[in-house]
């Protein structure tokens, strides 16, 4: 696989997380939302949410009780940076993310692309007391 063939825009179809035990759930829940582009020059962005995000009580962007604040933060994953392939690996490298402690790393997925269809898995990865890996299925949009 070439980078010219992971090059557009995809659409989330689905987003799993599986345990070492093979238990599997849905992080974001049923109808997770998201986007990820990659342009030619090797910049990528990501974005994935909770579908019918609840809203603030006021309008301003950066204001908001702390509840709807953490509740926003939680229901909502971005980053952007560039991107490389290195054989059936695309290996993001962050710029910018909502996470601050990404900033600066690398987030390795292995890919598994089929004509439209795009396959994004992490490697085993602990979260909270125990190993997941993500598999984010996308759909090219453009």
């Amino acid at each position: 696989m070439g980078a010219i063939e992971l090059v557009g825009r995809w659409q989330l179809t689905a987003w799993t997380a599986t345990d070492e035990t093979g238990n599997t759930t849905l992080p974001f829940g049923a109808h997770a939302q998201g986007s990820v582009v990659y342009t030619p020059g090797g910049w990528m962005s990501g974005h994935l949410a909770v579908a019918d995000r609840g809203e603030f009580s006021i309008s301003v962007a950066l204001r908001g009780t702390e509840p709807e604040r953490a509740e926003a933060y939680s229901s909502y994953v971005a980053y952007c940076g560039d991107y490389r392939l290195e054989g059936d690996v695309v290996v993001h490298v962050l710029r910018m993310s909502l996470f601050p402690n990404w900033v600066g790393t690398e987030q390795r997925r292995f890919v598994e692309l089929d004509d439209d269809t795009l396959v994004l898995r992490t490697p085993p990865t602990p979260v909270g007391g125990q190993t997941l890996v993500n598999r984010l299925r996308w759909l090219r949009a453009e």
